[in-house]
């Protein structure tokens, strides 16, 4: 089952750590994050002459939290799918304050995002995904300058990670001797205490989760 939504305003209803803010009650074996998994794919959109002007993403989320997820969308009195689409907008606006868990870099400072078109969302065996895309505001010279981008939750509750050997593609022509790489996390023995901290879930940090987070380079030779 796939559904298109097209974008409009909500009112910001902030839920960082569970995305939206249903009642769904689950219990984790341990207090160690993160409780929560996401598995992605990004793509790089580039403009005709080669600059990146977009990230394309889709998110395909654990089974526990889609479960959960489709469970409250059951309960819509329109059915399923109207459900599914009222959560998914819920989980857009409430990331909308954190540029969609997006961090995007040219030369090591950060760029802001807006999202742009619409977004897909469904159902892929017991597991809901949800796609879209995000602009990048501002030039990016590839042959000079360097670009490179992170999806992550900042508090680490999410754990986001492209499948192994994933590959990052360019929708659009890359200019001749660029290509793109993952480069995994190497968190300290520090950041990984801190992971287990059972104090994270009464007071999160939100610098935590860039330390366990992949980035994606774009190198040009």
């Amino acid at each position: 089952m796939v559904f298109v939504m097209p974008v409009k305003r909500l009112s910001i209803g902030v839920c960082l750590i569970v995305l939206l803010c249903v009642p769904i009650g689950w219990s984790t074996p341990a207090n160690a994050h993160p409780h929560m998994w996401v598995d992605l794919k990004s793509q790089i959109v580039l403009h005709d002459d080669g600059k990146p002007s977009a990230i394309n993403q889709e998110w395909l989320f654990d089974d526990f939290f889609s479960t959960a997820l489709i469970e409250e969308a059951y309960l819509h009195p329109d059915g399923l799918k109207a459900g599914l689409r009222e959560k998914i907008y819920e989980i857009m606006t409430n990331l909308q304050p954190y540029d969609y868990f997006t961090s995007v870099k040219r030369d090591g400072e950060p760029l802001p995002l807006t999202w742009i078109g619409e977004v897909t969302a469904g159902v892929k065996g017991n597991r809901v995904w949800m796609g879209f895309t995000v602009a990048i505001e501002g030039p990016i010279d590839l042959s000079t300058q360097k670009f490179s981008y992170a999806i992550f939750d900042p508090t680490y509750y999410i754990e986001m990670f492209h499948a192994e050997g994933q590959t990052i593609a360019f929708d659009g022509v890359a200019p001749a001797g660029c290509g793109t790489e993952i480069e995994q996390p190497n968190p300290s023995a520090d950041a990984i205490a801190l992971s287990q901290a059972a104090s994270l879930d009464v007071n999160p940090d939100n610098t935590i989760g860039r330390l366990f987070a992949e980035t994606v380079h774009v190198k040009c030779q």
